[in-house]
């Protein structure tokens, strides 16, 4: 099977976190009478190499080639299984490279969907019935591709568990340019992913300088980092789910360098669901 090549140290980071997770809500869940669901966005090719030093689009992935994702493989072993799995690709070849894995597993109900993730996840949270249901959604995109309305659309199940994989230094952090002028197609997807357009105000600020000739000349300067970016996301993944891990797990590079920000969050408004959901995703984030 064709491979992707993906990441390092905080790519075996962020699939242990997830792996540990889907097997303790396997096990909670097991005697429950719901269709358990698993959901993988941007599912790549379900195995996965080495890093191999190429480059893409700023949107997609400046610093990796083509990802190829282990958190397939990890979600088809959990036991006991999920009932069904749904492992969404936009790029035909690797769809048909999990189609060709998903016959490994003749035993699994398994479902590839050859589609935009965004359009494929708000279908799939618009057809299913979650009064039966409870799941677990895997966002993890490349780089920017998650419109917020795509998480809007996971909050209003009500049954859905999701993990979200924010680019925070790769992608959020490299467009907002440090003077603010910022072209419109990145500021129109910095509005679509973060499903506002307060990120303005809240990543830069206005500076008075001394002019020779104009006097007092106005700035706008950028005042993000890693910590500010943090807060951002989370109020804003507040806004709509009632559960948000209160801080999402940094995943850097070998440089120390803060690559992504792993955000679990939780749609069901049960007390008890919210009390058990947060305490097992606070405890498969300590690995």
């Amino acid at each position: 099977m064709p491979v992707h090549s993906f990441g390092g140290a905080w790519t075996e980071r962020k699939l242990s976190v997830i792996r540990r997770y889907l097997e303790v809500y396997a096990q909670a869940l097991k005697n429950q009478p719901f269709q358990r669901v698993y959901v993988d966005a941007f599912a790549g090719t379900g195995a996965r190499q080495q890093r191999r030093d190429e480059t893409l689009p700023l949107l997609e992935l400046p610093e990796f080639s083509a990802v190829a994702k282990g958190s397939v493989r990890l979600a088809l072993e959990v036991i006991p299984p999920f009932h069904h799995y749904v492992f969404i690709e936009r790029v035909s070849r690797r769809a048909s490279e999990l189609s060709a894995l998903a016959r490994q597993f003749p035993d699994q109900s398994i479902e590839v969907v050859n589609a935009d993730a965004n359009k494929a996840i708000g279908d799939f949270c618009k057809r299913s019935n979650w009064r039966s249901t409870r799941g677990v959604v895997f966002l993890d995109p490349y780089g920017m591709q998650v419109s917020w309305q795509t998480l809007v659309a996971i909050s209003r199940t009500r049954a859905l568990d999701a993990w979200v994989l924010f680019p925070t230094g790769i992608g959020l952090n490299r467009l907002l340019t440090k003077r603010g002028e910022i072209p419109r197609a990145w500021q129109d997807s910095l509005d679509r992913f973060l499903g506002t357009p307060d990120w303005r105000t809240a990543f830069y600020k206005t500076t008075n300088t001394p002019d020779l000739f104009e006097g007092i000349r106005q700035a706008s300067v950028k005042d993000a980092n890693a910590s500010k970016l943090e807060e951002f996301i989370v109020a804003r993944l507040r806004t709509i789910f009632p559960v948000v891990m209160e801080k999402g797990i940094a995943l850097t590079n070998s440089k120390g360098q803060s690559m992504y920000l792993l955000c679990f969050v939780s749609a069901n408004p049960s007390p008890r669901v919210r009390a058990l959901a947060t305490r097992l995703a606070q405890w498969s984030a300590e690995v």
